[in-house]
């Protein structure tokens, strides 16, 4: 669980660092900036918390089908609720962002760069203009790709 990750102080200084050289790359422009990168990672990191993980289910409540996949029993005749089942579907179901620190890491990385030296000017403009860039990208997704 992401929670359960406790970073080096040399890491979080080195991890502070990377961030703010990374806010410092992004352009002074009304929109592509790092205050919208910071809104999109927080709402990407939002996102990913609200995903269900093995531990939020309440196994005890399974019926029909799902008691056959998630409940075994035990040598006295009772229902157990089978977890190792459970979160290895939801692993499979969620693609392992639930149960993999670094995966949700990099979702969240991923938000925050996403707009990097963005121009802030729209790929018609580039094309338009016959920016440098339109023509290194070949005039598709020209800021996306830069």
């Amino acid at each position: 669980h992401p929670d359960d990750i406790v970073l080096k102080r040399n890491v979080q200084d080195q991890l502070r660092d990377y961030i703010t050289k990374i806010a410092c790359s992004y352009h002074d422009n009304p929109f592509h900036n790092f205050d919208h990168a910071s809104h999109v990672t927080l709402s990407a990191n939002k996102i990913l918390s609200r995903i269900v993980a093995a531990d939020d289910i309440d196994m005890t409540e399974q019926d029909g089908e799902n008691d056959r996949l998630y409940q075994m029993r035990t040598a006295n005749g009772k229902k157990k609720t089978n977890k190792m089942r459970v979160a290895a579907k939801l692993h499979d179901y969620t693609y392992g962002i639930t149960s993999d620190p670094l995966t949700h890491f990099a979702c969240v990385f991923s938000a925050m760069i996403h707009d990097v030296d963005h121009p802030g000017v729209p790929n018609g403009q580039l094309i338009h203009e016959r920016d440098t860039m339109a023509a290194l990208y070949n005039n598709k997704s020209i800021a996306e790709q830069n």
